[in-house]
């Protein structure tokens, strides 16, 4: 939803290609009017709503499996006895075995499923390599059911997903703090060399993440160096993660989620703290959410966004 022309120029800003190099001294972006910037949050936040209720939000995420390299074979179903159990009333007993063939991780089916990812056209029962996070496996859908999984550091994890999960039913939209042009802030990017690293997770354990490089931004007093993860080769924004004054009292606590448009020619853009979401663990156990690195953790309140769900 483009309501008007800010998210448009936003969008052209993100088909860019971020430059390796310091940004030149230009003028910043300008801030848009009050009623500009409610009319773009407000639709925004429509959209949210929908993502979030819908059949690829979080409520649908019913289950986090983690099984080390030493137990597979392992089996994924609903049986009780599964290594992997899928707690959903669609799951079959035994939906199949997880499998490694050098560092191939295969699904070895045992109910008819049908593969849907970039390597489904090739090796269907694909579903990652190991400690190639970069490199995404295929999704293995059995009826409303789905199973995609990552293989690092001698663990394989394992979402599993229920688009008819009952959840889904209970959403009735995220309290949030009043839309404010002061959040809404002019920044620079510098990209960083394309590295991945090792991230702390709400669960306890590390997931890699690719860092993307630094977001520059002022607020007042405060000079914040804002470490931004990359978000994928299609995607038009990088994701920012912090921790401020109002997580755990009246945010959630962990933290929350900035997604920060890819900059311009000149390295401009933009971070709007009016959109920071709650992330996926926010709404269900079964999401493995990062924590935000030192740099990412805000010595002041920001009281913009979303609040913390349920009230």
């Amino acid at each position: 939803m483009i309501p008007n022309r800010v998210p448009l120029v936003m969008l052209l800003l993100a088909a860019c290609t971020p430059t390796p190099s310091a940004p030149d001294p230009s003028p910043p972006l300008a801030r848009p009017a009050a009623a500009d910037l409610a009319e773009q949050v407000a639709g925004w936040v429509d959209v949210r709503h929908q993502l979030v209720a819908g059949s690829a939000g979080p409520f649908t995420l019913i289950g986090l499996c983690r099984v080390p390299d030493s137990a597979l074979p392992a089996t994924i179903g609903g049986a009780p006895e599964a290594l992997c159990r899928v707690p959903s009333d669609h799951a079959p007993p035994r939906l199949g075995r997880l499998v490694a063939r050098g560092d191939s991780l295969q699904l070895e089916p045992e109910v008819p499923v049908f593969w849907v990812g970039e390597r489904a056209r090739r090796e269907a029962s694909l579903l990652a390599l190991r400690d190639q996070p970069e490199d995404d496996g295929a999704a293995a859908w059995h009826g409303s059911l789905r199973v995609n999984a990552q293989w690092s550091d001698g663990h394989v994890t394992l979402w599993l997903t229920d688009t008819l999960a009952p959840a889904r039913n209970d959403f009735e939209g995220i309290a949030r703090w009043p839309t404010d042009t002061s959040w809404w802030l002019p920044a620079s990017f510098v990209a960083s060399d394309p590295a991945w690293r090792h991230v702390p997770t709400v669960r306890g354990f590390d997931l890699p993440q690719q860092v993307a490089g630094i977001v520059t931004v002022v607020r007042g007093a405060d000079t914040l160096h804002l470490e931004a993860w990359s978000r994928g080769r299609r995607a038009r924004t990088m994701l920012v993660v912090i921790r401020d004054a109002t997580s755990g009292d009246g945010s959630y606590a962990a933290g929350r989620f900035v997604d920060v448009p890819l900059p311009d020619s000149l390295g401009r853009t933009v971070v709007d703290f009016n959109l920071a979401r709650n992330p996926d663990c926010a709404f269900t156990p079964a999401s493995a959410c990062p924590l935000p690195p030192p740099s990412n953790r805000l010595p002041f309140a920001v009281r913009a966004g979303e609040r913390t769900w349920p009230q």
